[in-house]
Protein backbone atom coordinates (compact mmCIF):
# COMPACT_ATOMS: atom_id res chain seq x y z
CA UNK A 1 0.00 0.00 0.00
CA UNK A 2 2.90 2.40 0.81
CA UNK A 3 4.41 1.73 -2.60
CA UNK A 4 1.10 2.55 -4.25
CA UNK A 5 0.82 5.83 -2.30
CA UNK A 6 4.39 6.76 -3.23
CA UNK A 7 3.67 5.99 -6.90
CA UNK A 8 0.55 8.17 -6.81
CA UNK A 9 2.42 11.03 -5.14
CA UNK A 10 5.21 10.81 -7.70
CA UNK A 11 2.66 10.91 -10.54
CA UNK A 12 0.96 13.92 -8.96
CA UNK A 13 4.27 15.74 -8.54
CA UNK A 14 5.27 14.88 -12.10
CA UNK A 15 1.92 16.06 -13.46
CA UNK A 16 2.07 19.30 -11.40
CA UNK A 17 5.52 20.11 -12.82
CA UNK A 18 4.35 19.74 -16.44
CA UNK A 19 3.48 22.63 -18.69
CA UNK A 20 -0.07 23.07 -19.94
CA UNK A 21 0.75 21.50 -23.32
CA UNK A 22 2.35 18.50 -21.65
CA UNK A 23 -0.64 18.05 -19.35
CA UNK A 24 -3.06 18.10 -22.32
CA UNK A 25 -0.97 15.64 -24.25
CA UNK A 26 -0.67 13.30 -21.25
CA UNK A 27 -4.45 13.35 -20.74
CA UNK A 28 -5.12 12.61 -24.43
CA UNK A 29 -2.61 9.77 -24.56
CA UNK A 30 -3.98 8.23 -21.34
CA UNK A 31 -7.51 8.41 -22.73
CA UNK A 32 -6.32 6.86 -26.01
CA UNK A 33 -4.68 3.96 -24.18
CA UNK A 34 -7.82 3.39 -22.11
CA UNK A 35 -10.15 3.46 -25.13
CA UNK A 36 -7.86 1.20 -27.13
CA UNK A 37 -7.77 -1.28 -24.27
CA UNK A 38 -11.56 -1.28 -24.07
CA UNK A 39 -11.87 -1.88 -27.83
CA UNK A 40 -9.28 -4.66 -27.64
CA UNK A 41 -11.06 -6.39 -24.76
CA UNK A 42 -14.42 -6.01 -26.52
CA UNK A 43 -13.00 -7.48 -29.74
CA UNK A 44 -11.57 -10.47 -27.88
CA UNK A 45 -14.84 -11.02 -26.04
CA UNK A 46 -16.90 -10.82 -29.22
CA UNK A 47 -14.50 -13.10 -31.01
CA UNK A 48 -13.01 -11.15 -33.86
CA UNK A 49 -12.28 -13.05 -37.05
CA UNK A 50 -14.23 -15.36 -39.31
CA UNK A 51 -17.48 -17.01 -38.24
CA UNK A 52 -18.29 -20.71 -38.56
CA UNK A 53 -21.56 -22.61 -38.26
CA UNK A 54 -22.22 -24.36 -34.98
CA UNK A 55 -22.42 -28.15 -35.20
CA UNK A 56 -21.53 -28.05 -38.93
CA UNK A 57 -24.66 -26.06 -39.80
CA UNK A 58 -27.15 -28.37 -38.09
CA UNK A 59 -30.76 -27.10 -38.25
CA UNK A 60 -32.13 -26.57 -34.75
CA UNK A 61 -35.70 -26.29 -33.53
CA UNK A 62 -36.93 -23.57 -31.19
CA UNK A 63 -36.40 -25.60 -28.03
CA UNK A 64 -32.81 -26.42 -28.97
CA UNK A 65 -32.11 -22.79 -29.90
CA UNK A 66 -33.40 -21.56 -26.55
CA UNK A 67 -31.31 -24.07 -24.60
CA UNK A 68 -28.14 -23.24 -26.54
CA UNK A 69 -28.61 -19.46 -26.26
CA UNK A 70 -29.24 -19.83 -22.52
CA UNK A 71 -25.98 -21.79 -22.24
CA UNK A 72 -24.11 -19.03 -24.09
CA UNK A 73 -25.66 -16.39 -21.84
CA UNK A 74 -24.65 -18.20 -18.65
CA UNK A 75 -21.09 -18.49 -19.99
CA UNK A 76 -20.96 -14.78 -20.90
CA UNK A 77 -20.51 -15.41 -24.65
CA UNK A 78 -21.96 -12.67 -26.85
CA UNK A 79 -20.25 -13.11 -30.20
CA UNK A 80 -22.65 -15.62 -31.79
CA UNK A 81 -25.24 -14.87 -34.47
CA UNK A 82 -28.57 -16.66 -35.02
CA UNK A 83 -29.49 -17.10 -38.68
CA UNK A 84 -32.85 -18.81 -39.03
CA UNK A 85 -32.48 -22.28 -37.53
CA UNK A 86 -28.68 -22.20 -37.38
CA UNK A 87 -26.08 -20.44 -35.24
CA UNK A 88 -22.77 -18.86 -36.24
CA UNK A 89 -19.94 -18.63 -33.72
CA UNK A 90 -16.46 -17.01 -33.89
CA UNK A 91 -13.91 -19.46 -35.20
CA UNK A 92 -11.18 -18.27 -32.82
CA UNK A 93 -13.26 -19.02 -29.69
CA UNK A 94 -15.31 -21.98 -30.91
CA UNK A 95 -13.93 -24.21 -28.15
CA UNK A 96 -15.47 -21.94 -25.51
CA UNK A 97 -18.90 -22.19 -27.15
CA UNK A 98 -18.78 -25.98 -27.35
CA UNK A 99 -17.61 -26.10 -23.74
CA UNK A 100 -20.58 -23.96 -22.69
CA UNK A 101 -23.03 -26.24 -24.52
CA UNK A 102 -21.50 -29.36 -22.98
CA UNK A 103 -21.48 -27.99 -19.43
CA UNK A 104 -25.12 -26.84 -19.72
CA UNK A 105 -26.14 -30.20 -21.27
CA UNK A 106 -27.75 -28.32 -24.15
CA UNK A 107 -26.37 -30.51 -26.93
CA UNK A 108 -29.11 -31.35 -29.49
CA UNK A 109 -30.53 -34.82 -29.03
CA UNK A 110 -29.95 -37.42 -31.70
CA UNK A 111 -32.17 -40.26 -32.88
CA UNK A 112 -33.08 -42.56 -29.98
CA UNK A 113 -31.33 -40.32 -27.44
CA UNK A 114 -34.29 -40.15 -25.06
CA UNK A 115 -34.75 -43.94 -24.94
CA UNK A 116 -31.03 -44.47 -24.42
CA UNK A 117 -30.95 -41.94 -21.59
CA UNK A 118 -33.98 -43.55 -19.93
CA UNK A 119 -32.43 -47.01 -20.10
CA UNK A 120 -29.11 -45.79 -18.71
CA UNK A 121 -30.86 -44.13 -15.76
CA UNK A 122 -32.44 -47.37 -14.52
CA UNK A 123 -31.47 -48.73 -11.11
CA UNK A 124 -31.93 -52.17 -9.62
CA UNK A 125 -34.34 -50.72 -7.03
CA UNK A 126 -36.84 -49.60 -9.67
CA UNK A 127 -39.90 -51.69 -10.32
CA UNK A 128 -40.73 -53.11 -13.72
CA UNK A 129 -43.69 -50.77 -14.10
CA UNK A 130 -41.53 -47.70 -13.43
CA UNK A 131 -38.91 -48.81 -15.94
CA UNK A 132 -41.54 -49.49 -18.60
CA UNK A 133 -43.22 -46.12 -17.98
CA UNK A 134 -39.89 -44.31 -18.37
CA UNK A 135 -39.09 -46.21 -21.55
CA UNK A 136 -42.54 -45.46 -22.99
CA UNK A 137 -42.25 -41.72 -22.24
CA UNK A 138 -38.79 -41.60 -23.83
CA UNK A 139 -40.06 -43.44 -26.89
CA UNK A 140 -42.90 -40.93 -27.37
CA UNK A 141 -40.39 -38.10 -27.09
CA UNK A 142 -38.18 -39.64 -29.76
CA UNK A 143 -41.20 -40.12 -32.04
CA UNK A 144 -42.04 -36.43 -31.72
CA UNK A 145 -38.45 -35.48 -32.55
CA UNK A 146 -38.48 -37.67 -35.66
CA UNK A 147 -41.76 -36.16 -36.88
CA UNK A 148 -40.25 -32.68 -36.50
CA UNK A 149 -37.30 -33.74 -38.63
CA UNK A 150 -39.54 -34.98 -41.47
CA UNK A 151 -39.74 -31.44 -42.85
CA UNK A 152 -38.05 -28.75 -40.76
CA UNK A 153 -39.31 -26.00 -43.07
CA UNK A 154 -42.96 -26.94 -42.40
CA UNK A 155 -43.23 -28.74 -39.06
CA UNK A 156 -42.26 -26.63 -36.08
CA UNK A 157 -43.16 -28.95 -33.22
CA UNK A 158 -44.85 -32.32 -32.68
CA UNK A 159 -46.14 -34.16 -29.65
CA UNK A 160 -47.13 -37.85 -29.61
CA UNK A 161 -49.48 -39.42 -27.07
CA UNK A 162 -50.25 -43.13 -26.71
CA UNK A 163 -52.52 -45.16 -24.46
CA UNK A 164 -53.74 -48.72 -24.24
CA UNK A 165 -56.41 -50.59 -22.29
CA UNK A 166 -56.38 -54.27 -21.44
CA UNK A 167 -59.62 -56.17 -20.85
CA UNK A 168 -59.51 -58.74 -18.03
CA UNK A 169 -56.79 -61.36 -17.95
CA UNK A 170 -56.78 -61.87 -21.68
CA UNK A 171 -54.10 -60.56 -23.97
CA UNK A 172 -56.51 -58.37 -25.94
CA UNK A 173 -55.84 -54.67 -25.68
CA UNK A 174 -57.26 -51.49 -27.15
CA UNK A 175 -54.65 -49.05 -28.45
CA UNK A 176 -55.03 -45.41 -29.46
CA UNK A 177 -52.50 -42.76 -30.49
CA UNK A 178 -52.69 -39.06 -31.23
CA UNK A 179 -50.23 -36.64 -32.79
CA UNK A 180 -50.39 -32.87 -32.24
CA UNK A 181 -48.49 -30.99 -34.95
CA UNK A 182 -47.63 -27.29 -35.02
CA UNK A 183 -46.66 -25.91 -38.41
CA UNK A 184 -44.65 -22.79 -39.17
CA UNK A 185 -46.82 -19.80 -39.95
CA UNK A 186 -50.03 -21.81 -39.59
CA UNK A 187 -49.48 -23.56 -42.92
CA UNK A 188 -51.59 -26.54 -43.92
CA UNK A 189 -50.25 -30.03 -43.36
CA UNK A 190 -50.34 -31.84 -46.71
CA UNK A 191 -51.89 -35.25 -47.27
CA UNK A 192 -48.48 -36.78 -47.96
CA UNK A 193 -47.22 -35.58 -44.57
CA UNK A 194 -50.34 -36.88 -42.81
CA UNK A 195 -50.04 -40.27 -44.47
CA UNK A 196 -46.33 -40.45 -43.60
CA UNK A 197 -46.97 -39.59 -39.95
CA UNK A 198 -49.77 -42.16 -39.67
CA UNK A 199 -47.68 -44.93 -41.20
CA UNK A 200 -44.71 -44.07 -38.97
CA UNK A 201 -46.82 -44.15 -35.78
CA UNK A 202 -48.61 -47.31 -36.89
CA UNK A 203 -45.34 -49.18 -37.43
CA UNK A 204 -43.98 -47.96 -34.09
CA UNK A 205 -46.58 -49.83 -32.02
CA UNK A 206 -47.40 -53.47 -32.69
CA UNK A 207 -51.05 -54.10 -33.49
CA UNK A 208 -52.04 -50.43 -33.78
CA UNK A 209 -54.77 -49.89 -36.37
CA UNK A 210 -54.82 -46.98 -38.76
CA UNK A 211 -58.29 -45.92 -37.58
CA UNK A 212 -56.96 -45.54 -34.02
CA UNK A 213 -54.53 -42.74 -34.97
CA UNK A 214 -55.64 -39.10 -34.90
CA UNK A 215 -53.68 -36.06 -36.14
CA UNK A 216 -54.46 -32.62 -34.73
CA UNK A 217 -53.12 -29.62 -36.66
CA UNK A 218 -54.26 -25.96 -36.84
CA UNK A 219 -57.54 -26.64 -35.11
CA UNK A 220 -58.45 -29.56 -37.37
CA UNK A 221 -58.42 -33.22 -36.41
CA UNK A 222 -57.97 -36.04 -38.90
CA UNK A 223 -58.83 -39.69 -38.22
CA UNK A 224 -57.94 -42.21 -40.87
CA UNK A 225 -60.46 -44.94 -41.63
CA UNK A 226 -59.73 -48.63 -42.09
CA UNK A 227 -62.04 -48.73 -45.10
CA UNK A 228 -59.94 -50.01 -48.05
CA UNK A 229 -61.67 -47.59 -50.40
CA UNK A 230 -60.57 -44.62 -48.28
CA UNK A 231 -56.98 -45.82 -48.27
CA UNK A 232 -57.02 -46.39 -52.02
CA UNK A 233 -58.51 -42.96 -52.61
CA UNK A 234 -55.79 -41.33 -50.53
CA UNK A 235 -53.18 -43.21 -52.48
CA UNK A 236 -54.80 -42.18 -55.78
CA UNK A 237 -54.63 -38.44 -55.03
CA UNK A 238 -51.14 -38.77 -53.60
CA UNK A 239 -49.82 -40.41 -56.78
CA UNK A 240 -51.65 -37.83 -58.87
CA UNK A 241 -50.03 -34.93 -57.01
CA UNK A 242 -46.58 -36.52 -57.29
CA UNK A 243 -46.91 -37.01 -61.04
CA UNK A 244 -48.11 -33.44 -61.57
CA UNK A 245 -45.25 -32.01 -59.50
CA UNK A 246 -42.68 -34.11 -61.37
CA UNK A 247 -43.88 -32.97 -64.81
CA UNK A 248 -44.15 -29.34 -63.67
CA UNK A 249 -40.53 -29.23 -62.45
CA UNK A 250 -39.29 -30.81 -65.67
CA UNK A 251 -41.29 -28.34 -67.79
CA UNK A 252 -39.99 -25.34 -65.86
CA UNK A 253 -36.44 -26.58 -66.34
CA UNK A 254 -36.94 -26.80 -70.11
CA UNK A 255 -38.56 -23.34 -70.30
CA UNK A 256 -36.23 -21.38 -68.04
CA UNK A 257 -34.94 -19.34 -71.00
CA UNK A 258 -38.42 -17.79 -71.50
CA UNK A 259 -38.29 -15.77 -68.32
CA UNK A 260 -40.72 -16.05 -65.42
CA UNK A 261 -42.75 -18.92 -66.87
CA UNK A 262 -45.80 -20.27 -65.01
CA UNK A 263 -46.65 -23.93 -65.63
CA UNK A 264 -49.84 -25.75 -64.70
CA UNK A 265 -50.15 -29.54 -65.05
CA UNK A 266 -53.21 -31.80 -64.98
CA UNK A 267 -52.71 -35.58 -64.78
CA UNK A 268 -55.44 -38.13 -65.32
CA UNK A 269 -54.73 -41.53 -63.77
CA UNK A 270 -56.22 -44.91 -64.42
CA UNK A 271 -58.58 -45.44 -61.44
CA UNK A 272 -57.82 -49.17 -61.37
CA UNK A 273 -55.40 -49.73 -58.52
CA UNK A 274 -54.26 -53.15 -59.77
CA UNK A 275 -55.42 -55.66 -62.39
CA UNK A 276 -54.79 -59.40 -62.77
CA UNK A 277 -55.91 -61.32 -65.89
CA UNK A 278 -56.05 -65.08 -66.45
CA UNK A 279 -57.09 -66.78 -69.76
CA UNK A 280 -57.53 -70.53 -70.52
CA UNK A 281 -57.74 -71.79 -74.15
CA UNK A 282 -58.35 -75.46 -75.26
CA UNK A 283 -56.80 -76.94 -78.39
CA UNK A 284 -59.15 -78.61 -80.92
CA UNK A 285 -57.13 -81.87 -81.15
CA UNK A 286 -56.56 -83.83 -77.93
CA UNK A 287 -53.11 -84.80 -76.87
CA UNK A 288 -52.18 -88.48 -76.19
CA UNK A 289 -50.51 -88.72 -72.83
CA UNK A 290 -50.59 -92.56 -72.30
CA UNK A 291 -50.98 -95.68 -74.56
CA UNK A 292 -51.31 -99.37 -73.35
CA UNK A 293 -51.30 -102.42 -75.73
CA UNK A 294 -51.52 -106.14 -74.74
CA UNK A 295 -51.56 -109.42 -76.78
CA UNK A 296 -52.23 -113.08 -75.55
CA UNK A 297 -51.92 -116.49 -77.48
CA UNK A 298 -53.06 -119.79 -75.73
CA UNK A 299 -53.00 -123.48 -77.04
CA UNK A 300 -54.67 -126.45 -75.12
CA UNK A 301 -54.48 -130.25 -75.94
CA UNK A 302 -56.50 -133.08 -74.19
CA UNK A 303 -55.90 -136.89 -74.72
CA UNK A 304 -58.79 -139.46 -75.21
CA UNK A 305 -60.00 -141.87 -72.46
CA UNK A 306 -58.81 -145.62 -72.50
CA UNK A 307 -59.89 -149.03 -70.77
CA UNK A 308 -59.79 -149.96 -67.17
CA UNK A 309 -56.49 -149.78 -65.58
CA UNK A 310 -54.70 -153.05 -64.63
CA UNK A 311 -53.33 -156.21 -66.39
CA UNK A 312 -56.08 -158.71 -66.00
CA UNK A 313 -58.88 -156.90 -67.71
CA UNK A 314 -56.72 -156.31 -70.60
CA UNK A 315 -55.38 -159.86 -70.97
CA UNK A 316 -58.50 -161.95 -70.46
CA UNK A 317 -60.07 -162.79 -73.81
CA UNK A 318 -63.60 -162.53 -72.61
CA UNK A 319 -63.18 -159.23 -70.86
CA UNK A 320 -65.19 -156.36 -72.33
CA UNK A 321 -63.35 -153.40 -73.88
CA UNK A 322 -64.16 -149.70 -73.57
CA UNK A 323 -63.99 -147.40 -76.59
CA UNK A 324 -61.65 -144.38 -76.02
CA UNK A 325 -62.47 -140.84 -77.17
CA UNK A 326 -60.17 -139.08 -79.59
CA UNK A 327 -57.54 -136.43 -78.50
CA UNK A 328 -58.87 -132.80 -78.15
CA UNK A 329 -56.81 -129.71 -79.14
CA UNK A 330 -57.81 -125.94 -78.74
CA UNK A 331 -56.04 -122.56 -79.56
CA UNK A 332 -57.00 -119.04 -78.21
CA UNK A 333 -55.66 -115.54 -79.27
CA UNK A 334 -56.42 -112.24 -77.39
CA UNK A 335 -55.24 -108.62 -78.18
CA UNK A 336 -56.22 -105.33 -76.38
CA UNK A 337 -55.14 -101.65 -76.72
CA UNK A 338 -55.96 -98.62 -74.52
CA UNK A 339 -55.05 -94.87 -74.85
CA UNK A 340 -55.33 -91.89 -72.46
CA UNK A 341 -56.08 -88.58 -74.12
CA UNK A 342 -56.38 -85.04 -72.69
CA UNK A 343 -57.64 -81.85 -74.24
CA UNK A 344 -54.76 -79.35 -74.80
CA UNK A 345 -55.10 -75.90 -73.13
CA UNK A 346 -53.06 -72.72 -72.63
CA UNK A 347 -53.20 -70.73 -69.34
CA UNK A 348 -52.09 -67.09 -69.50
CA UNK A 349 -51.76 -64.83 -66.42
CA UNK A 350 -51.10 -61.10 -66.63
CA UNK A 351 -50.86 -58.59 -63.76
CA UNK A 352 -50.44 -54.85 -64.32
CA UNK A 353 -49.53 -52.11 -61.88
CA UNK A 354 -52.42 -49.74 -61.25
CA UNK A 355 -52.71 -45.95 -61.17
CA UNK A 356 -50.99 -45.52 -64.50
CA UNK A 357 -50.96 -42.12 -66.18
CA UNK A 358 -53.53 -42.01 -68.94
CA UNK A 359 -53.56 -38.36 -70.01
CA UNK A 360 -51.55 -35.23 -69.22
CA UNK A 361 -52.26 -31.65 -70.21
CA UNK A 362 -49.95 -28.71 -69.60
CA UNK A 363 -50.72 -25.01 -69.50
CA UNK A 364 -47.80 -22.63 -70.04
CA UNK A 365 -47.96 -18.89 -69.40
CA UNK A 366 -45.03 -16.80 -70.54
CA UNK A 367 -44.52 -13.09 -69.78
CA UNK A 368 -45.60 -10.61 -72.45
CA UNK A 369 -42.27 -8.82 -72.13
CA UNK A 370 -40.57 -11.87 -73.67
CA UNK A 371 -42.01 -11.04 -77.10
CA UNK A 372 -40.71 -7.48 -76.97
CA UNK A 373 -37.23 -8.63 -75.91
CA UNK A 374 -37.05 -11.15 -78.76
CA UNK A 375 -38.32 -8.62 -81.32
CA UNK A 376 -35.87 -5.99 -80.09
CA UNK A 377 -32.97 -8.44 -80.26
CA UNK A 378 -33.82 -9.43 -83.83
CA UNK A 379 -34.27 -5.78 -84.86
CA UNK A 380 -30.82 -4.92 -83.48
CA UNK A 381 -29.29 -7.84 -85.37
CA UNK A 382 -30.91 -6.60 -88.60
CA UNK A 383 -30.17 -2.91 -87.96
CA UNK A 384 -26.77 -2.60 -86.31
CA UNK A 385 -25.82 0.86 -85.14
CA UNK A 386 -29.35 2.28 -85.03
CA UNK A 387 -30.64 3.70 -81.71
CA UNK A 388 -33.15 1.65 -79.75
CA UNK A 389 -35.74 4.42 -79.78
CA UNK A 390 -36.40 3.79 -83.48
CA UNK A 391 -37.63 0.26 -82.77
CA UNK A 392 -41.35 -0.39 -83.25
CA UNK A 393 -43.24 -3.68 -82.98
CA UNK A 394 -46.24 -4.16 -85.25
CA UNK A 395 -49.23 -6.32 -84.47
CA UNK A 396 -48.42 -8.73 -87.30
CA UNK A 397 -44.91 -9.23 -85.97
CA UNK A 398 -46.33 -9.90 -82.52
CA UNK A 399 -48.83 -12.51 -83.75
CA UNK A 400 -46.18 -14.24 -85.85
CA UNK A 401 -43.84 -14.40 -82.88
CA UNK A 402 -46.60 -15.80 -80.68
CA UNK A 403 -47.32 -18.64 -83.12
CA UNK A 404 -43.63 -19.39 -83.43
CA UNK A 405 -43.18 -19.42 -79.66
CA UNK A 406 -46.19 -21.68 -79.15
CA UNK A 407 -44.87 -24.27 -81.59
CA UNK A 408 -41.43 -24.13 -80.01
CA UNK A 409 -42.80 -24.69 -76.51
CA UNK A 410 -45.03 -27.56 -77.64
CA UNK A 411 -42.05 -29.18 -79.29
CA UNK A 412 -40.05 -29.00 -76.06
CA UNK A 413 -42.80 -30.18 -73.71
CA UNK A 414 -44.36 -32.99 -75.79
CA UNK A 415 -41.49 -35.50 -75.32
CA UNK A 416 -41.89 -35.54 -71.54
CA UNK A 417 -45.63 -36.35 -71.75
CA UNK A 418 -46.94 -39.93 -72.03
CA UNK A 419 -48.31 -41.10 -75.36
CA UNK A 420 -52.02 -40.72 -75.99
CA UNK A 421 -53.92 -44.00 -75.82
CA UNK A 422 -55.89 -45.21 -78.84
CA UNK A 423 -59.20 -43.41 -79.08
CA UNK A 424 -58.20 -40.62 -76.69
CA UNK A 425 -58.66 -36.93 -77.35
CA UNK A 426 -56.21 -35.79 -80.01
CA UNK A 427 -56.37 -32.08 -79.14
CA UNK A 428 -53.07 -30.38 -78.33
CA UNK A 429 -52.02 -31.23 -74.80
CA UNK A 430 -49.80 -28.16 -74.38
CA UNK A 431 -51.60 -24.83 -74.23
CA UNK A 432 -49.50 -21.66 -74.46
CA UNK A 433 -50.68 -18.21 -73.45
CA UNK A 434 -49.11 -14.97 -72.32
CA UNK A 435 -49.69 -12.72 -69.34
CA UNK A 436 -48.84 -9.09 -68.79
CA UNK A 437 -45.97 -8.85 -66.37
CA UNK A 438 -46.24 -5.45 -64.77
CA UNK A 439 -42.87 -3.87 -64.00
CA UNK A 440 -41.97 -4.08 -60.34
CA UNK A 441 -41.23 -0.64 -58.94
CA UNK A 442 -37.62 -0.33 -57.96
CA UNK A 443 -36.94 0.40 -54.32
CA UNK A 444 -35.84 3.96 -53.62
CA UNK A 445 -32.11 4.42 -53.97
CA UNK A 446 -30.13 4.84 -50.81
CA UNK A 447 -29.00 8.42 -50.45
CA UNK A 448 -25.48 9.48 -49.61
CA UNK A 449 -26.54 10.66 -46.16
CA UNK A 450 -28.11 7.27 -45.35
CA UNK A 451 -25.00 5.46 -46.51
CA UNK A 452 -22.85 7.81 -44.44
CA UNK A 453 -24.95 7.35 -41.31
CA UNK A 454 -24.95 3.58 -41.77
CA UNK A 455 -21.20 3.55 -42.24
CA UNK A 456 -20.63 5.78 -39.21
CA UNK A 457 -22.92 3.65 -37.01
CA UNK A 458 -20.92 0.59 -38.00
CA UNK A 459 -17.42 2.03 -37.63
CA UNK A 460 -17.90 4.79 -35.03
CA UNK A 461 -15.51 3.11 -32.62
CA UNK A 462 -12.70 3.12 -35.16
CA UNK A 463 -13.45 6.73 -36.08
CA UNK A 464 -13.38 7.78 -32.42
CA UNK A 465 -10.01 6.11 -31.93
CA UNK A 466 -8.60 7.74 -35.07
CA UNK A 467 -9.88 11.14 -33.91
CA UNK A 468 -8.33 10.69 -30.51
CA UNK A 469 -4.97 9.77 -32.02
CA UNK A 470 -5.20 12.73 -34.41
CA UNK A 471 -5.92 15.13 -31.56
CA UNK A 472 -2.92 13.78 -29.68
CA UNK A 473 -0.69 14.26 -32.72
CA UNK A 474 -1.92 17.85 -33.22
CA UNK A 475 -1.29 18.63 -29.55
CA UNK A 476 2.19 17.14 -29.83
CA UNK A 477 2.90 19.27 -32.89
CA UNK A 478 1.71 22.48 -31.17
CA UNK A 479 3.69 21.57 -28.08
CA UNK A 480 6.83 21.09 -30.15
CA UNK A 481 6.35 24.53 -31.70
CA UNK A 482 5.84 26.35 -28.39
CA UNK A 483 8.77 24.78 -26.48
CA UNK A 484 11.67 27.27 -26.55
CA UNK A 485 15.08 26.21 -27.64
CA UNK A 486 17.49 25.07 -24.98
CA UNK A 487 19.46 28.12 -23.68
CA UNK A 488 21.58 27.83 -20.56
CA UNK A 489 22.88 31.39 -20.67
CA UNK A 490 20.61 32.55 -17.83
CA UNK A 491 21.60 29.52 -15.79
CA UNK A 492 25.31 30.14 -16.54
CA UNK A 493 24.90 33.76 -15.32
CA UNK A 494 23.26 32.59 -12.14
CA UNK A 495 19.96 34.19 -13.23
CA UNK A 496 21.71 37.60 -12.73
CA UNK A 497 21.31 37.26 -8.96
CA UNK A 498 23.99 38.94 -6.80
CA UNK A 499 25.51 37.05 -3.93
CA UNK A 500 23.73 39.22 -1.40
CA UNK A 501 20.37 38.38 -2.91
CA UNK A 502 21.25 34.72 -2.92
CA UNK A 503 21.91 34.89 0.79
CA UNK A 504 18.38 36.12 1.35
CA UNK A 505 16.81 32.97 -0.07
CA UNK A 506 14.32 31.48 2.34
CA UNK A 507 15.47 27.96 3.10
CA UNK A 508 13.29 27.52 6.15
CA UNK A 509 11.38 24.72 4.45
CA UNK A 510 14.54 22.67 4.12
CA UNK A 511 15.63 20.17 6.71
CA UNK A 512 18.71 20.55 8.85
CA UNK A 513 20.64 18.21 6.60
CA UNK A 514 19.62 20.12 3.50
CA UNK A 515 20.63 23.45 5.15
CA UNK A 516 23.98 21.98 6.03
CA UNK A 517 24.53 21.05 2.39
CA UNK A 518 24.35 24.74 1.49
CA UNK A 519 26.78 25.92 4.15
CA UNK A 520 30.24 26.96 3.12
CA UNK A 521 33.06 24.61 3.94
CA UNK A 522 36.32 26.47 4.90
CA UNK A 523 39.54 24.61 4.31
CA UNK A 524 43.19 25.12 5.26
CA UNK A 525 44.31 25.98 1.75
CA UNK A 526 41.57 28.67 1.34
CA UNK A 527 39.57 26.67 -1.17
CA UNK A 528 36.55 28.44 -2.64
CA UNK A 529 33.26 28.02 -0.79
CA UNK A 530 30.69 25.46 -1.89
CA UNK A 531 28.30 28.09 -3.31
CA UNK A 532 29.85 30.82 -5.38
CA UNK A 533 28.44 33.60 -7.50
CA UNK A 534 29.89 32.20 -10.70
CA UNK A 535 27.39 30.36 -12.77
CA UNK A 536 29.58 27.36 -13.50
CA UNK A 537 30.09 26.49 -9.81
CA UNK A 538 26.41 26.93 -9.00
CA UNK A 539 25.48 24.60 -11.90
CA UNK A 540 27.79 21.84 -10.71
CA UNK A 541 26.64 22.28 -7.13
CA UNK A 542 23.01 22.18 -8.15
CA UNK A 543 23.68 19.04 -10.20
CA UNK A 544 25.14 17.34 -7.16
CA UNK A 545 22.21 18.56 -5.04
CA UNK A 546 19.69 17.18 -7.52
CA UNK A 547 21.36 13.81 -7.33
CA UNK A 548 21.39 13.85 -3.54
CA UNK A 549 18.09 15.58 -2.74
CA UNK A 550 15.80 16.43 -5.67
CA UNK A 551 13.12 18.03 -3.48
CA UNK A 552 15.56 20.56 -1.98
CA UNK A 553 16.89 21.47 -5.44
CA UNK A 554 13.40 21.97 -6.79
CA UNK A 555 12.49 24.20 -3.83
CA UNK A 556 15.63 26.31 -4.27
CA UNK A 557 15.07 26.79 -7.97
CA UNK A 558 11.41 27.68 -7.46
CA UNK A 559 12.38 30.38 -4.92
CA UNK A 560 15.00 31.81 -7.27
CA UNK A 561 12.64 31.92 -10.23
CA UNK A 562 9.90 33.55 -8.14
CA UNK A 563 12.19 36.28 -6.83
CA UNK A 564 13.66 36.87 -10.30
CA UNK A 565 10.21 37.38 -11.78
Amino acid sequence: MNQLNQFVQQMQSLFAGMTSQSKLMAILLTAGIAVSSIFLIQGVTNGSGSMVLLLDGMFLNEEELMRIEAAFGNAGLRGHQVEGSRIKIPKSTSDEYYKAITEAKAMPEGIGHAVETALNSNTFLESTLTTEAKRQAAKLRDLGSMIKRMDTTLIQDAYVNYDEKRSGFSGDRKQVASVAVKTRGGRELGSEHRLGIIQYIRKSFAGLNQSDIAIYCNGQSTIESEDPSTSQQTRFYLVKAQQEEKIRREAERLLDSYGNVKVGVYVELDPVASEKTESLAYEPKPTKIQSVSSKKDAKMSRAGTGGKPGVEPNVSPNTPRSISTPEQNSETKEQSESERLIAGNTLKQQETVGLQTKFVSVSVSIPFSYYRKVSLFRWKEANPGKPEKEFTQTQNDLETLKVETEKSIQKKISPILPNVAAGADSLPRVAVESYVDMPIPEPPAITLSEKSLSWISQYWQTLALIGLVGAALVSLRSFAKTVPAANDSAFERGFDLPLDDASDIDLSSLTDEENASFATQPSADDSPPRLRTTGGDIKSDLTAMVRENPDAAATLLRNWITEAS
